[in-house]
């Protein structure tokens, strides 16, 4: 019976960045799990665990051996092996000995160059333990990391320098050499708490191992021992510690053995807007704040420690002392901000650079402000809402040129809602100097306002705009202006209002003012590529979504001008395919038919009646127009199940002229008059989609 063994790799280094450990241990997961199915070996389970010095995947019951594989061997041609009775002849008996095989393991198979006998055999695997000192490394190498570092003399690249690999097959070492490091049974304890290098003597001794020299390797033992210690923290003070998932999660990846401790700070400092303090003891010092019941700030802070609490008098001293000078600066930023209002500083926009190329700040709020009273009057609100959209652009990035927002860019937009309402600006005007940000990355916040709604919109839009028309297109992974997160907030957005709007006419606007600007040279091909972009972020919001890839293309692949009347459409095909299947196919059946005769046709669409001899396509005819009449008005109104409906009651006269009547008869002008009945059949669609390419399957 095969044994089964546990395998441990760990690769320690200096301190990895929190922000990229995600990635990093997804990739390590995946490259493992691939690696594994590729080399043909076994195993229960396997787990990537880690720290900001070390990470480690930990496989449960490996097996002994690879996996074996049956191979094909091509053996002697059937008519010379094979008797016409079916008996095995010397040639087919000859190369199954040759090959170590049974006769019962012969077949016959036919090829491109005739009928051969084939063998299986079975090979077996190799032992694993062979296999690991070559196949450990190259995964190791084959992680890909945003940069990487050259150390040493040789050429290995790594996130960060190599400082021990601990490998284990069960109680063996598995002995290879990566980065100028060898691997060993060696790992290492906590950087302060412990003595430095420990010894293992088998792979499932790791994790106890560690803990004793005061290593939580288990990120979610981590997780939750942080969790608790808060929780302990809070309770000695009478308040909440503030729910953060992303500090959480980069802390965890802070420390090795956590525990925390409580800090104060003036209360007076308590007269900053709230996310101020939040920001400043996320931003510089990874501290939590604390709240009452109630949600508002109080004086006292969390820290995270990497060791355990006691005899942290000190810590906590030295971290106090810290976010004082921070929050002093703070409030020195914000005294300063509050001397001149927002209007006076839109000016010193003219100093602030938008992009490269594309002219200053000023001159794009002076773009937001004019398409932000064009999309108002696009989308008929009354003229309040369109100065309070108008006011918001003209706001929009006034804060820019703040220095709480120089300092802590994070907050632009919240200090403009903050600065404008201390300013006394209308209360919707300063919510949307916040909203134009919306939805934040991760986060379904959507604009509660008409302005911000807008604004939100047209900033985003300028300034995909803007980059397409220097070429600055998102390429692969390639996306530095982060223009894909733009354009699906723009789908999201529109689609959470159900506005109706023309993507190209507000495309062409925008284009029309940077060139006024100066700014871009006539591009007619921008405003395409543009059009392109967006609705590709709204296909992938409906595939992610589980959406019929067939509907989807369906609708997409027409002439589609508007996000959200796009939208309808997709939806309502996805509810016929999924609730009336066979409605459906029945449309597309009959579709397909119309389409595939007249594919091809170029006929001037003229259908002349006089040609119309046989009673059933003057019936045809007679329908069709009944038909195109209320199938576009479904259309108009947005209802477009009931425009399906209409086409389907049409569908029995149509299916007895494909019966009875010869579309492609030998008179030409006839043949061709009926090929033009069947494209105005066709194009009857075209406001809604290409029926062609909806896949009903088990059909």
């Amino acid at each position: 019976m095969a044994q089964e063994k546990d395998l441990l790799l760990e690769v320690g280094m200096e301190e990895l960045p929190a922000s990229l450990i995600d990635d990093i241990f997804y990739q390590w997961e995946t490259k493992f799990r691939e690696s594994l199915e590729e080399a043909r070996i076994d195993y229960r389970d396997l787990e990537v665990v880690g720290t900001p010095r070390r990470m480690t995947v930990y496989l449960q019951g490996v097996a002994e051996r690879q996996r074996p594989i049956l191979k094909e061997v091509k053996g002697p041609a059937k008519k010379v092996s094979v008797s016409e009775t079916g008996e095995f002849l010397e040639p087919a008996r000859a190369f199954a000995r040759s090959q170590g095989i049974d006769l019962s393991d012969l077949v016959v198979k036919e090829t491109e160059r005739g009928v051969y006998l084939f063998g299986v055999k079975k090979e077996e695997g190799k032992l694993v333990e062979e296999i690991l000192p070559a196949l450990l490394p190259r995964i190791i190498s084959s992680l890909e990391f945003p940069r990487s570092m050259l150390w040493g003399e040789g050429e290995f690249r790594f996130v960060r320098p190599l400082r021990w690999v601990c490998a284990l097959w069960g109680d063996k070492e598995v002995v290879f050499e990566i980065g100028g490091i060898t691997s060993s049974r060696f790992t290492r304890g906590h950087r302060f708490l412990s003595s430095g290098s420990v010894e293992l003597e088998e792979a499932s001794q790791y994790f106890t191992s560690l803990q004793e020299a005061f290593v939580i390797v288990n990120q979610e033992e981590r997780r939750k021992r942080i969790e608790e210690a808060l929780n302990r923290e809070e309770k000695l003070i009478g308040g909440h510690w503030l729910k953060d998932e992303d500090l959480i999660q980069e802390v965890n990846f802070l420390v090795e053995y956590p525990d925390a401790v409580t800090g104060r700070f003036d209360p007076q400092y308590l007269k900053l807007p709230h996310r101020v303090l939040t920001t400043v003891m996320r931003r510089h010092q990874r501290y939590f704040a604390c709240v009452s019941a109630r949600g508002e700030l109080l004086p006292f802070f969390f820290i995270v420690l990497n060791r355990p609490r006691e005899g942290g008098e000190k810590i906590v001293k030295g971290n106090e002392r810290v976010l004082k000078a921070r929050l002093e600066d703070a409030l020195f930023f914000f005294e300063e901000d509050r001397k001149k209002p927002l209007r006076e500083r839109i000016e010193a926009l003219s100093g602030i650079v938008f992009q490269e190329s594309l002219g200053t700040m000023k001159q794009k709020v002076e773009r937001l402000e004019k398409l932000a009273v064009y999309l108002a009057e696009v989308l008929n609100f009354n003229s309040g809402k369109k100065k309070q959209a108008q006011e918001a652009a003209h706001l929009s990035k006034a804060d820019l040129a703040c220095e709480m927002v120089k300092e802590f860019p994070e907050l632009q937009g919240y200090m403009g809602r903050v600065y404008a309402l201390l300013d006394g600006e209308e209360e919707e005007v300063a919510i949307a100097l916040e909203e134009q940000y919306y939805p934040l990355p991760g986060e379904e916040n959507y604009p509660r306002t008409v302005a911000g709604t807008i604004l939100s919109l047209v900033d985003k839009m300028d300034n995909i705009v803007s980059s397409f028309s220097l070429g600055r297109v998102p390429s692969g992974s390639q996306d530095p202006w982060g223009l894909r997160r733009m354009a699906q907030g723009i789908v999201n957005i529109i689609l959470h209002r159900q506005w109706y709007l023309s993507l190209s006419s507000w495309v062409e606007k925008n284009l029309q003012l940077l060139e006024e600007q100066n700014l871009i040279e006539e591009k007619k091909a921008v405003k395409q590529e543009v059009v392109e972009f967006l609705f590709n972020r709204l296909r992938l919001r409906f595939l992610s979504s589980g959406f019929d890839y067939s509907v989807v293309n369906a609708v997409l692949n027409t002439s589609v001008d508007d996000l959200y009347e796009a939208s309808q459409k997709i939806e309502a095909l996805e509810k016929l395919k999924r609730e009336r299947k066979s409605f459906l196919s029945e449309i597309v059946t009959g579709f397909t038919r119309a389409n595939n005769i007249s594919k091809g046709f170029s006929g001037d669409g003229n259908l002349r009646e006089d040609l119309l001899r046989e009673e059933l396509e003057i019936e045809l005819y007679r329908n069709l127009q009944k038909v195109e009449q209320e199938f576009n008005q479904a259309v108009a109104r947005g209802d477009y199940i009931a425009a399906c409906e209409v086409f389907h009651q049409f569908l029995p006269v149509l299916n007895q002229f494909f019966d009875q009547v010869l579309v492609m008869c030998e008179e030409k002008d006839l043949r061709e008059n009926r090929l033009n009945l069947m494209k105005k059949v066709v194009n009857l669609w075209e406001s809604l989609a290409d029926l062609s390419q909806i896949v009903i399957e088990g059909e």
